[in-house]
Order: C-alpha cells, then sequence, then structure tokens
C-alpha cells in the first residue's frame, strides 16, 4: 500500500511520467469517443443503405406486377421462349384499376420479373445471409412481398421451370432461404412488435 502512494506520489511530481499519464488518459477518451462516432455512422449508413434499397425496389414497374400477383392474373407459360401471360380480370373493379396502373399488352417477360422482383428479393436474401441486413430488417421491409412471390402460382412454376437444368438447381436459392426464414421467424417477429 504504501508502495503504491510513493509511486503514484512520484509519479505525478516527475513531469514526463505525470503528461505520459495525461496523453494515455487522453487517448483513451479519443478512442472511446471515435467509437461511439463510427458506430453511430454505421448505423446511420445502414439505414441510409436500407432506404435506398427500398425506394430502388419500389418502383411504378414493380407496382404494377405486384397487382398482377395480388389479383392472381399472371399465368406462366413455359414455351420455348418462357412468358407470363396476362389473365383478364372479369371484375369490373379490377379492369378500371388495370387501365389505372397503366398495364397495357397481353404478356410480361421472364426478365422483367426476375429483373424488377425475383432479383431485388434475391439481394435481399444474400444480404441476410452475409449479416449485411437483419431478419428484422428483411421483415419489416420485405416480408409481404418476399411472400408474394414465393406463394403465387405463376411464379411457383417459372421457379420451378427455372431450376430443371443440372447448373440451375440452385437459382433464386437465396430468395428461397429469406422465404423459408421469414416463415419460420415471422410469427415470433410479429409477437415481438405487439408487445412494444
Amino acid at each position: 500500500m504504501f508502495w503504491s502512494i510513493n509511486f503514484w506520489r512520484k509519479t505525478l511530481q516527475d513531469p514526463a511520467s505525470f503528461w505520459a499519464m495525461v496523453a494515455a488518459i487522453t487517448t483513451v477518451a479519443i478512442a472511446w469517443v471515435a467509437y461511439r462516432q463510427l458506430s453511430d455512422l454505421a448505423r446511420t449508413n445502414k439505414s441510409d443503405f436500407l432506404y435506398k434499397l427500398k425506394k430502388d425496389f419500389f418502383t411504378e414497374e414493380t407496382r404494377r406486377l405486384v397487382f398482377l400477383l395480388e389479383n392472381e392474373l399472371l399465368e406462366f407459360q413455359s414455351t420455348e421462349i418462357p412468358y407470363f401471360r396476362i389473365l383478364r380480370p372479369d371484375n369490373a373493379d379490377t379492369q378500371n384499376r388495370v387501365r389505372e396502373l397503366g398495364i397495357t399488352g397481353d404478356t410480361v417477360e421472364t426478365g422483367v420479373i426476375d429483373d424488377v422482383l425475383l432479383g431485388p428479393l434475391e439481394d435481399v436474401g444474400i444480404l441476410l445471409s452475409r449479416n449485411l441486413v437483419s431478419l428484422e430488417e428483411a421483415y419489416e421491409q420485405f416480408d409481404s412481398y418476399v411472400q408474394l412471390c414465393a406463394e403465387d402460382k405463376a411464379i411457383g412454376e417459372y421457379l420451378a421451370w427455372s431450376r430443371e437444368g443440372a447448373e440451375d438447381e440452385d437459382v433464386f436459392d437465396h430468395f428461397q432461404s429469406l422465404y423459408r426464414k421469414l416463415e419460420l421467424h415471422g410469427p415470433r417477429i410479429r409477437e415481438r412488435k405487439r408487445k412494444k
């Protein structure tokens, strides 16, 4: 005990030791402030990234395709050049909505479905598998769209057709993994949100 007191008294009286101690304490304080600021910046960047991802996903074309899926107006055609046929609705309200959304033509190319719906959702699955987004974030932003696509008959037929080749068994596998994870953990996430 006596040695400890003497050590500190000598350290504080020796200018070189005193300034070395002040520099060490200052360095620790600066490191702590930098860590806090960098973690705040990382959270802000992640939020900004999710916002941009969602903004890029929600286009006019996406809205049109989601409407067609919600109303079961797409039918997959596995011809030599596959495509989706747009079914014409019987309901007058649905017909009006088709016109309002500017849905024209009788078909949708599979590439459009890939680029506008399945591709971005595959990207979310990849980001989730690499822990760049959390399951809760994926749920909040994309759950309803993942479920809509994964449970649609025409999309299911297209995915099955896409995986027929020997080298194609992993086509949109991150999308399928995302769907399974959201199906499994979605009820727990919803329950936790209700309790808040």
